[in-house]
């Protein structure tokens, strides 16, 4: 949690030295704060990012259900929860339906036009229906804007696989848009730009097995640096039987043994292990038998998780996120309120930054690849990203997203006032 400071760091810095668990490889003077050295490791980079999202779940009730859970129904989500986590993360401003909100994961752009805002910072596609074979993104969206951009680019440009597993039809218009196979051509690249696409479902009602079932076969031999999987099962069942009937628990308890064995992979092949991040979120919640009424905490508010190699155990991602989030409680911010919440569509720059890559290009949600997800906890960590007062970039070598997670005392900066509240050091 960023400090609420009573004195100033650079005074408890005249008083005390800081030391590195007995290696005596950085060195602070006591008065001047001139002597810096190093030669302290940087921890490995995060390789894998898997970016998943559970359709139709909404963030409270799985956070009752996950306290209330007695069996181990919910060990799955449980763990991914024991990361840095909100339940109380928001769709899309005016679409809580499942294609607008996908798209605003992989472009970081809102569905609709934010009032007073640019036209062309919206992606525009508000179809929640299985697209016609010449649909695309950029021909049915907004057309102040010829290419939406998406992560595939990203990921394509720097040479990085990536896949995308889906359990709706309709996740065919990502095909469309990005793969140079189906439907009108990329105008930039020319080529498949989602290395892996696969769509499958099964059962009645339809649910997501045997698409998980190729995701974890596929992904222990590719080992994607990218994966975007998406999980049916809990809105198939809110339409056909209602949210919260005994039918969606049993879909997400269903998902809940999906995320046991994504873990169970991740966490035994030693090319995944301690290098990969599992995200997870939604596109909406539900109520009812439905989700469209924007304007519903129950269909709006969704899960955040993010869990594995690099993020603190235990944390709020609000509390570690003050100087640029802001939990809505109750409130359902728009896109121009001064604090804006975390959104589902922060996941697709995270899942950028976290691998080392810019931004989606046009994109405005988590631009700044800001959203941090860990406190760096030994000076080793924090050195690469020490820029100096009241320089608000990271440097060389530093993430965006490490630059953020520096700045311990939430001034804009990381410099030496922010080593002072390393967990390691005396706390004033």
């Amino acid at each position: 949690m960023k400090r609420d400071l009573s004195r100033t760091p650079y005074a408890w810095l005249q008083e005390a030295s800081i030391a590195i668990d007995g290696r005596g490889v950085f060195c602070i003077t006591l008065l001047m704060l001139a002597s810096i050295c190093s030669n302290v490791a940087r921890a490995a980079r995060i390789e894998h990012v898997v970016l998943i999202s559970v359709d139709g779940l909404p963030g409270s009730v799985l956070q009752s259900l996950i306290a209330n859970d007695v069996v181990g129904d919910y060990a799955g989500f449980a763990q991914l929860a024991s990361g840095a986590t909100t339940f109380n993360a928001h769709a899309d401003w005016t679409h809580t339906t499942t294609l607008p909100n996908h798209i605003s994961m992989l472009t970081g752009r809102p569905v609709s036009q934010p009032a007073g805002q640019a036209t062309d910072v919206h992606h525009g596609y508000t179809s929640n229906t299985s697209p016609a074979p010449t649909d695309t993104i950029h021909n049915v969206g907004n057309p102040n804007v010829a290419y939406v951009e998406s992560v595939y680019d990203v990921l394509y440009r720097s040479g990085v696989s990536s896949a995308m597993y889906t359990s709706k039809n309709k996740f065919a218009i990502f095909e469309q848009s990005y793969n140079a196979a189906d439907g009108p051509q990329n105008p930039v690249h020319m080529n498949d730009l989602i290395g892996r696409y696969v769509f499958s479902a099964s059962g009645s009602p339809l649910n997501a097995s045997s698409m998980h079932s190729q995701f974890l076969s596929d992904i222990g031999v590719s080992h994607f640096q990218f994966s975007f999987v998406h999980y049916r099962d809990p809105d198939t069942a809110g339409h056909s039987f209602g949210w919260e009937s005994a039918e969606w628990i049993d879909a997400v308890k269903r998902v809940d043994g999906y995320l046991r064995e994504l873990l169970n992979i991740v966490e035994s092949d030693p090319v995944l292990l301690d290098k990969t991040v599992l995200i997870l979120t939604a596109d909406h919640g539900g109520t009812g038998g439905t989700h469209v009424d924007a304007t519903e905490p129950l269909n709006y508010t969704v899960p955040f998780f993010v869990w594995g190699a690099g993020v603190s155990p235990g944390t709020d991602l609000y509390a570690i996120n003050a100087t640029t989030r802001t939990d809505p409680a109750v409130t359902r911010p728009d896109y121009n309120s001064i604090g804006q919440p975390i959104r589902n569509s922060d996941s697709g720059n995270l899942a950028l930054g976290l691998l080392g890559l810019e931004p989606v290009a046009g994109s405005t949600i988590n631009v700044q690849q800001d959203l941090a997800i860990s406190e760096p906890e030994t000076l080793g960590e924090m050195i690469p990203c020490l820029a100096g007062p009241n320089i608000g970039t990271a440097p060389a070598g530093c993430l965006n997203v490490e630059f953020q997670q520096a700045d311990l005392d939430g001034d804009g900066d990381v410099d030496l006032a922010d080593f002072i509240w390393l967990p390691e050091n005396p706390q004033p």
